[in-house]
């Protein structure tokens, strides 16, 4: 069949463009399926790895998702609906003028705003579907009635809970003729339940008040003093951002929580080993589901519609009342506590979330489908075959890779969309660059050995399919998990230092992003006396203890300066210094400048900058902040007669992962 799947954009990695990329990705393989985007570019957003065989059309390519090319309101989307505002009388036209010559067989709509418009929309000779992404329950009472109406056009609708498939407003759709069916939202399922320990807590989604971010930051802080080694990895976009950062602060996380302005992946959940969900209202089980497919047991909250439907507490995860920051405390610590029970808990997060995995919900699609085309409603017959129609089209198909970090720090490549492939190559970047070959076994499988990687100069390197006629074909990202990047074991014994981490480029290819130098200090924690910041962490490298060690700060700015500004002690290959605010004041470091923060052994080599580098980001820049230390000049300081300034200091992390400080005065 010939399925078309309305969707407001693909522009970016939003939850309606994911949900769209899922459900084409669980349909594909047995039709034709075409997404039909009402704004936006039809080059998808690289995040939602849309199958390659899936056609997208888009109605306002030159349109952004949040624009308006119109001042009219929309005439076909219920008002009062929660996406009222995301259309106008432009949008109308265009989505009218679409479905009354599309070819499809089968039209599903996303929202309950496409829903309403295709139910007042004719498409010849095709069924009409709505997946409802919200409860009935939670649109505005004025919408409801007109949203029953409305929806007695369709053929089916299909509401993600079994708790809103039983509400009245899809009973009343029942006895006017649609087919009313739960589904699920479809995820991506992980391999197997064994997974390496990571010591990660995720938290993901939109960051609004209903999520309710603040009880999961106090929730992880009340576990430190029990379980200091944890970390809690933050996953969304909204207008809680600046406050989430700030709570972090606030409550000293800033060394142990990272916050992405962006929606959480599947492998950032399989690189996890809990999934906590705070929601105080929730619409579906998706993020639950999303954390239970990639064998990660959750803590979440017993809200109507989510968790409590796909669990059964002490099964896969724990539930918690809603609101409580003692039960999610000691849940967490519950499983940070006990390796076995989370092992427990993996197993069985992948036998529940089996139901909702791309191919069972494309068996209950295709049930749905089925029911519908035997229904009285409408007419399915014969019609005009189309140059959309028909079978998928064979497509030469991009080569991509998948990537995981195996225990001894070798990483394992599985090759997708590549024929007659030989080797991989990782190459430096730029002309000229070193190459290094890894063979392929089987055709699809090959192991790139860190070790053979530390010849790399640092940068940052492409890697290729390589066929046995030397053609290379740049790989492109797929699925890579990293769980377990943070152990150096494996190259403790070289004698520089060496990191490479692959990552995807904005145009979607697999990249590494290689350290390569002589010595290295790796920052582990930045903690904050009233008067100081004291860095620890570790060596590796080429280094010459015994003499006298000094934390250092070099100016970026011309003219440039480095400054001593304190002392720093060795002891088994560990490092601690303390940055004096003193000495920087001293030094009348008032104006907004940035330093870059160096450690030396005292042999009279070059200085080397602190970094953290020995993890699994390859950018902290914008996933972790640290607060800033202000203090008021000692009056000691310069004497009685000179006016004694306040002077803030904070550090951060630059494009490669360094540590820089930027000094400001504040007035």
């Amino acid at each position: 069949m010939n399925i078309e799947i309305l969707a407001h954009t693909l522009a970016t990695d939003s939850a309606g463009a994911r949900a769209a990329a899922r459900l084409a990705q669980s349909l594909a393989p047995r039709h034709r399926v075409t997404v039909v985007a009402a704004r936006g570019p039809a080059a998808p957003h690289a995040a939602l790895r849309l199958p390659e065989h899936v056609a997208v059309t888009a109605l306002a390519p030159s349109v952004g998702p949040g624009d308006r090319d119109d001042d009219d309101t929309s005439q076909l989307v219920i008002a009062g609906d929660p996406e009222f505002r995301r259309y106008n009388r432009a949008d109308d036209d265009r989505l009218r003028k679409h479905l009354a010559g599309t070819g499809a067989d089968v039209v599903i709509a996303l929202s309950s705003a496409l829903g309403a418009v295709l139910a007042q929309c004719p498409v010849p000779n095709a069924r009409r579907v709505a997946r409802q992404p919200a409860p009935v329950e939670r649109l505005p009472e004025s919408v409801r009635a007109r949203w029953t109406e409305l929806y007695r056009e369709l053929d089916a609708v299909v509401p993600l809970t079994r708790g809103d498939a039983d509400v009245p407003e899809y009973q009343a759709l029942r006895g006017a003729g649609v087919e009313v069916r739960q589904i699920a939202e479809p995820v991506l399922l992980a391999e197997g339940p064994d997974k390496p320990t990571t010591g990660v807590v995720i938290s993901a989604g939109r960051l609004v008040s209903h999520r309710r971010v603040d009880l999961a930051l106090h929730a992880f802080a009340r576990t430190h003093a029990t379980q200091p080694g944890w970390q809690l990895r933050l996953f969304g976009t909204g207008p809680l951002r600046r406050e989430t950062r700030d709570l972090v602060t606030a409550l000293g996380l800033h060394d142990r929580v990272l916050v992405f302005n962006r929606e959480a992946a599947e492998e950032d959940f399989y690189d996890a080993d809990i999934a906590l969900v705070t929601y105080e209202r929730m619409d579906s089980a998706r993020p639950v589901l999303e954390a239970l497919a990639q064998a990660t047991p959750v803590v979440a909250t017993d809200a109507p519609y989510g968790a409590p439907e796909v669990l059964t507490d002490g099964h896969a995860g724990l539930l918690v009342p809603v609101g409580d920051v003692h039960a999610t405390a000691h849940a967490l610590e519950r499983y940070m506590a006990d390796e076995r029970l989370r092992a427990a808990h993996r197993d069985t997060a992948l036998r529940i979330a089996h139901a909702a995995g791309t191919d069972q919900v494309g068996d209950a699609y295709e049930e749905l489908f089925a029911a519908v085309r035997a229904g009285a409603r409408g007419r399915w017959g014969q019609r005009r075959r189309t140059a959309g129609g028909g079978a998928p089209a064979p497509e030469r198909p991009r080569p991509t890779a998948d990537c995981r970090l195996l225990p001894d720090g070798a990483w394992e490549l599985t090759l997708h969309g590549v024929s007659g492939a030989r080797l991989v190559r990782v190459k430096d970047e730029g002309k000229g660059g070193h190459a290094i070959d890894f063979p392929v076994v089987g055709g699809t499988r090959a192991q790139i050995d860190a070790r053979a990687l530390a010849g790399l100069r640092e940068g940052r390197a492409d890697l290729y399919a390589v066929d046995g006629k030397g053609k290379e074909r740049r790989l492109r990202y797929g699925r890579c998990t990293l769980g377990g990047a943070r152990d150096v074991g494996h190259l403790s014994d070289l004698d520089h230092f060496h990191w490479a981490l692959p990552y995807a480029t904005e145009g979607g290819y697999l990249r590494l992003r290689v350290w390569s130098r002589q010595s290295h200090a790796e920052l582990v924690t930045v903690s904050y006396t009233d008067t100081s910041l004291w860095l620890t962490g570790w060596l590796q490298g080429q280094w010459r203890p015994g003499g006298e060690w000094l934390l250092l700060l070099r100016r970026r700015q011309e003219p440039a300066r480095t400054l001593a500004v304190g002392r720093a002690r060795f002891e088994d290959g560990w490092f601690g210094a303390e940055l004096s605010m003193d000495e920087t004041m001293r030094a009348r470091l008032f104006m907004r400048e940035n330093w870059d923060v160096l450690l030396t052994d005292g042999s009279g080599g070059e200085p080397v900058r602190v970094a953290r580098i020995a993890d699994d980001q390859v950018m902290r820049r914008d996933v972790q902040r640290f607060p800033e230390l202000v203090r008021e000049e000692p009056a000691h300081l310069f004497g009685p007669d000179v006016g004694r300034a306040v002077v803030g200091l904070r550090p951060y992390f630059t494009a490669d992962n360094e540590l820089s400080v930027v000094v400001s005065e504040h007035h």
